[in-house]
């Protein structure tokens, strides 16, 4: 699978994570970045841009 000529990068992440850990809202703006909402569906659909 690719898409535009790359590949994804994957791996399976096999353990269980805790119910009510958050991250602070500064680590949190700094992925918010790379987000960019869809015009049609700005509050579902967004795509994320590589780092």
């Amino acid at each position: 699978m690719t898409w535009k000529g790359k590949h994804p990068h994957t791996y399976l992440i096999d353990n269980t994570y805790k119910k009510g850990i958050t991250i602070q809202s500064s680590e949190l703006h700094f992925y918010q970045q790379f987000w960019h909402p869809s015009e049609n569906l700005p509050k579902w659909d967004i795509t994320i841009a590589p780092l």
